[in-house]
């Protein structure tokens, strides 16, 4: 159970935050700062796992002696969640979008380019037409600043355990990271290569929506949604989405019974058509998919899984206030019979002291009883799979129930998981934090990426062909 860390790689979020306030004195958000690493050391599993103590405590003291006037909430809300992803972990951010953002979106002007950062290289997707560059060219360096300073600089405010992480959480979110660092200047210098040396070019800003409008020159391949179907005789297709209600708009309604049962009866009558039809190989894509729970996932897998299994070796959570407290809040208005889950973690909590370090036995999950699905899984994974996508993946390869193709993803197999959340007081800001420590049913501890089976080699920039597709469907008709 992994709450998706992938919202932050959607898009551009203008929700302002409820409680939102222009300005807060010094002392406010000197306390507001002492809240946050306060709850952060209560209720993180492992603040310290990444990045030590005297780290944290250095940067505590120099960003609370930052605050010496009045502090803009924006200025407040990029310090706290540059120092909130000082842990290294995805599922430890402040999760209310900055508050000075909207406002700015909404009439600013910002950095019009869209890039692909992979294998040490950003490479230009889409440009405004008329711009000073051009897509696929290469840029080496931002404002003066070689990639590998100006990159450091954006991803200091994304929660990831990785650089690569960091990097695929940024792309959707640029202009935002772009505006919290470089503010917002009428152009951007960009040094690219170009005619076998460097060129210094000037690119104008631009609206939002020119932004978001600005297409690629070849518009690449989309994997939205949910979508079952036969591909071709004797081939299945399953992209199951999201594995939490993709309808939710509140925090009750993401995992809510009834959206599981909707959820489990799209799957239950994908597979039944599938088999209806023929099919001998099951190609299942969890490319872009953010995660959600193993209790929408693990339907899908017992459709055709051998033998009983589950996403987790072992499943340890550190006992909490924050965390006791969040988990209550899942409960309110569920029977006992609604609680699932969260009623176990409730039991469990109530007879164990704070900061006990406690195991959690997930029921391990039986095939399905009657009709089931036994012919060959093929599954794909990519940089863009996330949390409990890439537990399910990693499940699939462990039990060894199919083969994973694609390309090693960049969120964790192994992880600092299960996230939780508490409020800061004067802000209302929602802090998320991982509770437990996931670990993959092979019983590695390290936290790692998980590496496909077979591994494809994916152009940094989409393009229309879909090479991981091609090479599934290849190995079906072998």
């Amino acid at each position: 159970m992994k709450t998706a860390i992938a919202a932050l790689a959607a898009g551009l979020a203008l929700a302002a935050p409820a409680k939102a306030q222009d300005h807060f004195t010094a002392e406010q958000a000197r306390a507001e700062l002492d809240a946050l690493y306060s709850g952060l050391k209560s209720a993180h599993y492992d603040l310290f796992e990444t990045t030590p103590r005297r780290v944290f405590d250095q940067r505590f003291d120099e960003l609370g002696r930052s605050f010496e006037t009045p502090v803009s909430a924006a200025d407040l809300h990029a310090g706290l969640q540059r120092f909130t992803a000082l842990a290294g972990h995805g599922h430890a951010r402040i999760e209310d979008p900055n508050p000075g953002w909207p406002a700015f979106a909404e009439t600013g002007r910002v950095f019009p380019l869209t890039l692909a950062v992979h294998d040490g290289e950003v490479i230009v997707e889409s440009a405004p037409e008329g711009s000073a560059v051009r897509p696929g060219e290469r840029i080496v360096a931002l404002e003066g600043e070689p990639n590998p300073i100006w990159l450091n600089r954006l991803t200091r405010n994304i929660s990831a355990e990785t650089p690569e992480l960091a990097y695929t959480l940024l792309t959707g979110r640029l202009p935002l990271y772009v505006w919290l660092e470089y503010g917002a200047p009428e152009s951007f210098g960009v040094t690219v290569e170009r005619d076998g040396g460097l060129s210094e070019v000037r690119v104008d800003a631009v609206d939002l929506d020119t932004w978001r409008d600005t297409a690629p020159p070849e518009p690449g391949f989309t994997l939205d949604g949910r979508e079952a179907r036969m591909i071709e005789p004797g081939v299945a297709y399953l992209r199951p989405g999201p594995f939490y209600n993709i309808e939710a708009t509140t925090e009750a309604e993401v995992f809510a019974p009834a959206a599981l049962q909707r959820f489990q009866a799209f799957i239950d009558e994908s597979f039944t058509g599938f088999i209806e039809a023929g099919a001998r190989t099951l190609i299942l894509d969890l490319r872009d998919n953010p995660g959600g729970d193993s209790s929408f996932s693990d339907p899908v897998v017992a459709w055709f899984a051998d033998e009983p299994f589950s996403f987790t070796s072992d499943f340890r959570i550190k006992v909490s206030p924050e965390t006791t407290a969040s988990n209550n809040r899942r409960l309110e208005g569920r029977t006992p019979e609604e609680a699932g889950v969260s009623g176990r973690y409730a039991e469990l909590f109530a007879n164990a002291e704070n900061g006990e370090i406690v195991r959690f036995d997930f029921p391990v999950v039986p095939p399905r009883d009657g009709l089931r699905f036994d012919g060959e899984v093929l599954v794909l994974v990519n940089r863009h799979t996330y949390s409990n996508a890439v537990t399910t993946a990693a499940l699939i390869q462990d039990y060894r129930f199919g083969t994973l193709i694609g390309e090693p993803t960049t969120d964790m197999a192994t992880a600092l998981g299960a996230m939780e959340r508490f409020t800061l007081p004067l802000t209302g800001w929602t802090v998320g934090y991982p509770k437990a420590h996931i670990i993959r049913p092979s019983g590695r501890e390290d936290l790692h990426a998980l590496t496909p089976d077979i591994e494809i080699d994916i152009p940094a920039v989409r393009g229309s062909r879909d090479l991981a597709l091609e090479a599934a469907l290849e190995r079906a008709r072998r």
